[in-house]
């Protein structure tokens, strides 16, 4: 997840007055594409983790396409952090002062201390979680403050101080996370930062919304509006679709077919969720192999999860269509191609469908990640229960 210059705009919010739309940077982060196989490495395990105003908008921080972050402030007066908006998970944690500096991962990021805090109020219940199957795992003790994102304020936020990280996270530039999908995903149990903004009645509605562009060159790349939708990021209307499940952004795609062909990778339908932090698009390895096969793409190293295409014949490849409530949703080759190079320079064009493996008993999910975000602006409403989906303005 290289690190950019972090632009704030504040304002203050009163709550009699209407407020202008506000805009934050997220940046992004990848892995050092310098070294195709850290790609490669990086991506696999990213695959899977596991949770009348105006409308106020965060720019994210941006670097190559994989995973985006963006300022938020914790404490009176404010620590700043730099956070991954995670659809994917539903808890916000930082590095904590008490994590020691021979731990690797909270050496190279800053740490919250709450002895300079004088709104915070100690909570001491042990926290824990897991990302993915074998990716990184955090843990240390629930805490409550303020955390301001984007110049909101929410008062009593509980949050987690991590003591621990594992070394997934030694180079990352993010500090931490902010889960923005549903409680029931929780691993603290606790109210998530979104949930409270809208109890505390501190944003106009509950939906926020997240663009991401297509910025190669680094620096601001994309924007979270809390709130609401902007306009100035998307074209036409928006195609709505119901949450079957509130826990992730979880519901039901009706076909997933490519260019002209009439095979459709979701013959049983594909129960799917809408995840900001993870780079691809994700689904079970057996259809993954199958579309990416369709498309003329081979896989990377002889593995079921990854695959690439052969550099020169990228803009010949067809389109592949979701069909979301009746409406198509199409990816071009220029979305659904992820170009990186190998150690030794050279181009390499990598498939955005990545396959992973689903434990047994476990549901089956598609997820559609950043590079799914990049072509289609989304809104995601708490209130009516449902993601929309309109055309990005790349």
């Amino acid at each position: 997840m290289q690190l950019f210059a972090v632009v704030v705009l504040l304002a203050t919010l009163v709550s009699s007055l209407a407020v202008d739309i506000k805009n934050i940077p997220l940046f992004k982060w990848k892995a050092p594409k310098e070294n195709y196989q850290a790609v490669i490495k990086q991506l696999q395990r990213l695959q899977l983790k596991r949770p009348q105003q105006d409308p106020h908008d965060l720019q994210l921080n941006n670097d190559a396409d994989h995973v985006y972050y963006g300022p938020i402030t914790i404490g009176t007066p404010g620590q700043v952090f730099n956070v991954i908006f995670d659809t994917g998970s539903a808890d916000l944690w930082v590095p904590s002062i008490h994590c020691p500096k021979t731990n690797k991962a909270c050496r190279k990021h800053k740490r919250y201390d709450n002895t300079l805090s004088s709104t915070y109020q100690a909570d001491g219940k042990s926290f824990r979680i897991q990302y993915g199957y074998d990716a990184g795992q955090v843990r240390g003790y629930l805490g409550q403050d303020t955390v301001t994102v984007a110049g909101i304020t929410v008062q009593n936020q509980t949050f987690a101080e991590a003591t621990f990280h594992s070394d997934d996270f030694v180079k990352t530039v993010p500090d931490g996370i902010l889960g923005l999908g549903f409680q029931s995903i929780s691993q603290a149990g606790e109210v998530p930062v979104f949930d409270n903004m809208v109890r505390q009645q501190v944003v106009p509605a509950p939906v926020f919304s997240v663009y991401l562009n297509r910025n190669e060159s680094g620096g601001v790349g994309g924007v979270l509006t809390l709130g609401g939708a902007d306009p100035d990021y998307y074209t036409g209307h928006f195609t709505y679709v119901g949450l079957n499940k509130r826990g992730f952004w979880q519901f039901e795609i009706d076909r997933i077919m490519v260019g002209k062909h009439h095979e459709n990778f979701c013959e049983r339908g594909c129960q799917t969720i809408v995840d900001t932090g993870v780079p691809l698009i994700v689904g079970p390895l057996d259809e993954i192999y199958q579309l990416n096969e369709k498309l003329g793409a081979k896989p990377v190293l002889g593995a079921r999860e990854l695959f690439f295409f052969d550099c020169p014949e990228v803009d010949e490849l067809p389109d592949v269509d979701f069909f979301v409530n009746g409406q198509k949703l199409s990816l071009s080759s220029r979305d659904y191609v992820v170009k990186v190079l190998t150690e030794k320079g050279n181009p390499h064009c990598v498939s955005a469908f990545s396959g992973t493996h689903f434990p047994f008993g476990q549901e089956p999910l598609w997820i559609l990640g950043n590079a799914f975000i990049r072509r289609y602006y989304t809104t995601f409403d708490k209130g009516k229960g449902r993601v929309g989906f309109a055309r990005s303005i790349n």
